[in-house]
């Protein structure tokens, strides 16, 4: 197990050199959520990101390493509520630019750190923009919250939806009145 106290940060796995930059764990997270990429061909996009020089022919092992990379920094049993998504580094760039400049005095633009690194900083940010943001994404609604608390809840949801759930859920509605349309006129 990985102790960022005791071990040095890994730039290999199982033999395999790899590529440990921020920019590539970030690139790999835009890789995976890319809609356009088969799920084969996002295993490759992220294979070829992670590994310099050469990576294992088998699939399997392939997505081993991705997912070792994407989350041996982390020692918790984290997952998104509900399953939806909280942040985005393409929408949430901003925020999480400005965050680390003011908390930790470090310029994403120009530092060169490790993707681990990166997302222990991430992962322990105190209250700021991007923070605030991510609890709102993450914020259960309760029938019990007053109208006004409901309204403002719902209205910055709106504000700070992502992309990605927008589609689903648009996707979902136009397949469930597909749906009652179709059973309307007794066809399935």
């Amino acid at each position: 197990m990985f102790n960022i106290m005791l071990d040095p940060y890994p730039d290999e796995w199982e033999g395999y050199k790899i590529n440990t930059d921020f920019r590539i764990g970030i690139q790999i997270t835009q890789a995976s959520e890319d809609p356009e990429l088969s799920k084969l061909e996002k295993v490759r996009v992220r294979t070829m990101l992670l590994c310099l020089d050469e990576y294992p022919d088998d699939i399997t092992e392939c997505m081993r390493a991705i997912e070792w990379f994407l989350s041996a920094w982390s020692h918790d049993n984290f997952s998104e509520p509900s399953g939806k998504k909280s942040m985005d580094f393409d929408v949430d760039q901003g925020r999480i630019y400005s965050a680390f400049l003011h908390q930790y005095r470090i310029d994403l633009n120009t530092e060169d750190m490790h993707f681990w690194r990166f997302m222990i900083l991430l992962s322990t940010l105190e209250e700021c923009s991007f923070t605030r943001v991510v609890d709102i994404r993450q914020k259960e609604i309760n029938p019990k919250m007053s109208k006004v608390e409901l309204k403002g809840i719902i209205d910055a949801k709106r504000v700070y939806k992502l992309e990605l759930e927008e589609d689903k859920e648009t996707k979902d509605a136009i397949e469930e009145v597909t749906n009652k349309f179709l059973n309307a006129l007794g066809k399935e």
